[in-house]
């Protein structure tokens, strides 16, 4: 059997770094759709949620750069969110275009119990696995995230 054939044969059966990272990906949302559903809100809407902590009053624009969510996906969310009752706009008093976008005080008070579910979903993910292992895989994941980013913005 030729290499490549075997290599992709492999992939097929899931262990290869692509599919395992492609399942990570789709039993954390699972995970995260588990812990956090009480709440109403989407796993793909936590970053969002967690810049709004730490800096309130963000444009859609900020929010797009510091979580890398792509922009259509990012409308997307903070629509839903604003209909769900998590979060709120206020036109920007400098620049009328731009709308800063703050945290519903629901979602603010309920904050620290989001803040305990993500560390316990950490913990949660982590189980087991040695610092040292998770500081190598976070390199790694670092490394794969930057190719494709590369490979995706061009």
């Amino acid at each position: 059997m030729d290499a490549k054939i075997s290599t992709l044969t492999k992939g097929i059966r899931g262990d290869s770094v692509f599919a395992l990272v492609n399942l990570t990906a789709r039993l954390s949302n699972k995970a995260a759709r588990l812990r956090l559903g009480s709440m109403g809100a989407w796993p793909g809407q936590i970053p969002i949620v967690l810049c709004l902590l730490a800096e309130e009053g963000l444009s859609q624009k900020e929010l797009i750069k510091r979580t890398r969510i792509e922009q259509s996906t990012m409308a997307e969310h903070l629509d839903r969110m604003e209909r769900d009752g998590l979060i709120y706009r206020v036109r920007d008093q400098q620049d009328r275009r731009v709308y800063r976008i703050h945290l519903s005080e629901s979602l603010r008070a309920s904050s620290d119990w989001l803040i305990n579910e993500l560390e316990a979903g950490g913990r949660l993910y982590t189980t087991g696995i040695s610092s040292k292992e998770l500081e190598e895989c976070s390199e790694t994941l670092t490394k794969i995230i930057a190719n494709l980013e590369k490979y995706t913005s061009s």
